[in-house]
């Protein structure tokens, strides 16, 4: 069993049995002893681990930490944990997911064992010349194992320091092309040198990854061939998965700005700078292509393009233009982050060492933090009292300089900035983020026979850690950039009754100035996709855009028309009129985060082809033109004229009825049938191939009209559990009955 988001993980368990069914409050599945002694798993993703969780009514849960988590697992693989005898009464069991990997809240040990006897050495050598050496087996404390991984030492100046504890790379799918720990295929064990408390990398990714693409972090026990090694910050590496985490596909250019970069951190050569012309061999020194799936220099030329267009447009057009180019919220959340956590490793610091990403759907430049070692300012002095706009008139950032001397995006960008630090940089809510990190880590670190420093330093930099925290927080709050008064968004309503294919809804928003000044302007932004760039359009108070009466404080504004199975993502902006025109959002964490609706398909009043027989469990009954026995569907023209299927569609999915096009130019004959292979083979040929397939449990398929004729619903079926080699149609005696049948592709239904 496969558990997912929403789904009851299956408890199994030896020696002991429930005594029936039973279920808290929140709808958790558990199970229910007496006092034998249990063993437990949990059967679901074998890349899943859990917490088990005990209680003795079933209101109160208490996380059994002293037995780890367990991975879950089949029969035949997953280990088994006691739990012992749970005592007199019943007692009550359950199973919490914790967030992966990466959990932060997770203290993971990791157990390498290299068979070479001078394997330092070896590691040593595979940093130098990017390559690898064997590291098998290597196990994580849910029971995860994987063999032959290859390992070597990474880094740059925490490599050159001295100690014996380097940082490591370990790629789980080098001889492996299947191998992952987890779902990822490799994994950064930083020595977070510079920092005694270790959680300073995993507690900024922690932070950052809830806002704009970084990777995540954590921290982990390392033993190497039986014995403690050193406790590591548990980095996820800069790769396909983060990416695949955070964008559409993995189909575009990654990038990384080089830690040296030509000319010094002091200039702007990596940093996005415009060299005076479009040569793509001027700019190749300044940047790593990562990875691409077109030719280097096209990867090359596109970055150029989008360096000019940043460089050379009007300051008048620049705002609307770099839109087209550059993710500039993303870039704005980035920019806010890395200044309000004073990170060292930036683009606003150095000019370098910060990734970024092409997004090919969008032809969009995102960032991507590469590199937080340096953050909490650990390494190089810079000091609690950085200012929230720092950049904005630094000529050698030009990225920074320009969106910051743009008032409206210093504005978002300054609301970013107080999203984190009300909802995370905040001395309650870091302090506890902190002292939980400590709680997981200290007795490995004070046992860590690599640490390079007292217990003494350990405290002295915990405390200055927390120290540093307070001081910038009251920094800021405190600085006028930061102080002026904003809007309050008391409501945001998405249209008020269904939307169908070819309706222009509004979008209302109750906005009340903040008592000091009134308001500048409020804003609906609008897409009808997961990327892109969004839509953006006055909303008024005016009593004539959705929003009531005039002048009632509820401000409002139409989208347009989208197709059926569209998600409409829309947020809200709000501006005041004082001298900042101080700017709230709704959601805070837009664009990240957005209100949806969705698209629906009305029914169609008549229809020229019905949907007349179909099978969705076909294991010999009738083979495709490649010899496959797959699932199809059989549609039927009742009309005495041929019919043209150009832009009508096929689906299984309601929420997407837009899913499979028919080609262009298919026909079904004057009262004829027309059969299409339901198989996700796409374009294949011969025949007619859906990009989905059915299943025999039950579920549903429409026939959807083109976007012209608003999506209707032409025909649609929902049926139930299905027989192997039977069909399911209407029946010869009454059309609108359906049955279990003998198949008759391309003929009338017996």
């Amino acid at each position: 069993m496969k558990t997912t988001a929403g789904a009851l993980p299956l408890l199994t368990l030896a020696l002991a049995w429930p005594s029936g069914p039973l279920a808290a409050a929140d709808g958790t599945a558990v199970l229910a002893f007496t006092n034998q002694e249990v063993r437990i798993k949990v059967a679901g993703d074998k890349d899943d681990d859990w917490w088990i969780e005990r209680s003795t009514n079933l209101a109160t849960w208490t996380t059994l930490t002293n037995l780890g988590t367990l991975l879950s697992g089949n029969e035949t693989n997953a280990a088994w944990r006691s739990l012992g005898a749970p005592g007199a009464g019943p007692v009550f069991y359950r199973a919490r997911q914790t967030a992966g990997l990466y959990d932060p809240t997770v203290f993971r040990t990791i157990s390498l064992t290299f068979t070479q006897a001078n394997w330092t050495n070896a590691m040593h050598l595979a940093r130098q010349y990017d390559s690898n050496i064997h590291c098998s087996p290597v196990s994580l404390d849910n029971g995860a194992t994987n063999f032959a991984v290859g390992a070597r030492y990474k880094g740059n100046t925490s490599y050159t320091q001295p100690g014996t504890k380097k940082s490591i790379n370990l790629e789980f799918d080098w001889l492996d092309p299947d191998g992952d720990l987890m779902n990822y295929t490799t994994v950064n064990l930083n020595n977070a040198k510079g920092d005694e408390t270790i959680m300073r990398e995993p507690l900024f990714l922690t932070i950052m990854s809830q806002y704009t693409p970084a990777p995540k972090g954590a921290m982990a026990n390392v033993f190497v061939n039986g014995a403690q090694w050193g406790v590591y910050s548990l980095i996820q590496q800069e790769n396909k998965e983060l990416i695949k985490e955070w964008f559409p596909s993995n189909d575009g250019d990654r990038w990384r700005a080089p830690n040296a970069p030509v000319g010094g951190f002091a200039s702007s050569n990596s940093a996005f700078a415009y060299f005076g012309h479009t040569n793509v061999a001027g700019y190749t020194n300044h940047y790593i292509l990562k990875n691409t799936r077109t030719t280097t220099n096209a990867a090359y030329a596109r970055l150029v393009r989008a360096i000019y267009i940043l460089n050379t447009t009007p300051t008048n057009q620049l705002r609307d233009a770099l839109e087209d180019t550059w993710a500039v919220d993303n870039w704005l959340w980035h920019f806010a982050l890395g200044n309000l956590l004073v990170d060292d490793d930036s683009y606003w610091q150095k000019g370098a060492d910060y990734g970024f990403y092409y997004e090919v759907e969008s032809g969009r430049i995102h960032p991507l933090e590469h590199d937080a070692n340096e953050s909490f300012a650990a390494i190089g002095g810079i000091n609690f009292n950085l200012p929230p706009t720092w950049g904005m008139n630094t000529n050698n950032r030009p990225l920074l300089r320009l969106l910051l001397q743009n008032q409206e995006l210093r504005q978002r960008y300054l609301a970013h900035m107080r999203t984190v630090i009300e909802e995370w940089f905040n001395p309650p809510t870091m302090t506890a983020w902190i002292n939980q990190f400590h709680r997981l880590s200290v007795a490995a670190i004070l046992t860590d026979p690599n640490r390079g420093y007292t217990p003494a330093a350990y405290t002295n930099d915990l405390i200055a850690l927390r120290t540093y925290v307070t001081n910038r927080y009251n920094f800021l709050l405190n600085h006028p950039d930061l102080t002026p008064a904003r809007p309050a968004i008391q409501a945001v309503n998405g249209p008020a009754t269904n939307v169908f294919a070819g309706d222009v809804p509004f979008v209302t928003a109750t906005v009340v100035p903040d008592g000091t000044s009134g308001l500048s302007s409020v804003w609906l932004y609008f897409r009808p996709q997961a990327y892109g760039k969004f839509t953006r359009v006055p909303m008024l108070d005016d009593g004539a855009h959705g929003d009531g009466a005039a002048g009632d404080g509820v401000f409002g504004a139409a989208t347009t028309n989208y197709p059926a199975g569209t998600k409409v993502r829309y947020y809200v902006e709000a501006r005041g009129s004082n001298v900042a025109q101080a700017a709230r959002f709704a959601p805070a964490r837009a664009e990240n985060v957005t209100y949806s609706y969705r698209v629906l398909a009305a029914a169609a009043t008549t229809t020229p082809v019905i949907i007349n027989e179909f099978m969705a469990d076909n294991a010999t009954a009738l083979a495709d033109p490649q010899g496959q026995f797959d699932d199809w569907i059989e549609l039927h023209n009742v009309t005495d004229a041929p019919v043209d299927l150009t832009g009508r569609y096929l689906s299984d999915n309601p929420a997407n009825p837009r899913k499979w096009a028919f080609p262009a130019g298919t026909t079904i004959p004057a009262n004829g049938y027309l059969l299409v292979w339901a198989d996700e083979d796409g374009g294949a040929t011969p025949g007619l191939h859906a990009n989905f397939k059915l299943s025999k449990a039950g579920e549903q398929i429409l026939l959807v009209d083109t976007d012209a004729n608003l999506n209707r619903i032409l025909d649609s079926i929902t049926f139930g559990p299905q027989t192997t080699d039977l069909s399911y149609g209407r029946t010869a005696a009454n059309a609108d009955v359906w049955a279990i049948m003998n198949p008759t592709p391309g003929a009338p239904n017996q």
